[in-house]
């Protein structure tokens, strides 16, 4: 019996996104706003503050300033997550599927709110200027206490998918969009000397060339480039999506 790649993402997708699965992070969402006091809203507020700069402190540890964080937080999220998320789930499960990720959203804030603060407790900032935290951390930390290598094997599996996610879905999935665009709207012109044939453009080739290029200038600067170019393109990109956002809903 033969087994294409096809059918292994299939496989895995009929469990990841399993109607238990959405159940489950409904129900971990609601158990953390009821824990909490609803505190992903009651602490809006303090994170505005937070954002412009009110509690920091120059021997604080991190390499980047709060603004900084969030903007490269939201810069994985405004695009594929609000644009190509919710174009797909409204294709699919129809106008309704609005309302729903509405009511996901507001539970889902609290699952955000909760990883990113046991993040911050446990993350290892045994280099003040360049800390490490994330969800791997909060793992190993949980498991250290039984001892053995638990925590640290699952917070590898969980780099791993990572890993495969930002190459798939952060990279490969939005590169042949903006080729896919530009080639179709821009009238970008064509490579004449290379032949075209069915699983090889020229054109959306260079494009992902560049886009390579570019994104490469920003990721060798490590995280403090990062953090410098998405705070200033971050608030022009979440402006520019609302106001396209506003125009489809005035035409």
């Amino acid at each position: 019996m033969e087994f294409t790649i096809s059918d292994v993402v299939s496989a895995i997708t009929g469990i990841l996104f399993h109607d238990y699965v959405v159940y489950a992070l409904l129900a971990t969402g609601l158990l953390f706003t009821l824990w909490s006091g609803f505190g992903q809203y009651r602490a809006l507020t303090h994170g505005v503050s937070v954002i412009r700069g009110k509690f920091d402190k120059e021997d604080d540890p991190g390499a980047i300033s709060h603004f900084q964080a969030l903007s490269a937080a939201l810069s994985a999220t405004v695009g594929l997550g609000n644009i190509a998320g919710v174009a797909l789930a409204v294709a699919i499960g129809g106008p309704g599927a609005v309302f729903w990720m509405w009511v996901i959203g507001l539970l889902g804030m609290a699952l955000k709110m909760t990883e990113v603060t046991q993040s911050m407790l446990t993350r290892d900032t045994s280099d003040p200027k360049n800390p490490h935290g994330g969800p791997m951390y909060v793992v190993d930390s949980l498991f250290k206490a039984a001892g053995g290598r638990l925590g640290a094997t699952i917070g590898g599996i969980f780099c791993f998918t990572l890993v495969l996610s930002a190459i798939t879905g952060g990279n490969m999935f939005q590169a042949w969009n903006v080729a896919a665009v530009t080639t179709q709207y821009f009238d970008v012109p064509g490579i004449s000397n290379i032949e075209k044939t069915a699983n090889f453009n020229p054109e959306t080739f260079a494009i992902g060339i560049i886009l390579a290029i570019i994104v490469g200038c920003v990721i060798v600067g490590g995280i403090k480039r990062i953090g410098s170019v998405a705070g200033k393109l971050v608030p022009f990109m979440c402006l520019l999506y609302l106001a396209a956002g506003l125009l489809v809903l005035l035409l």
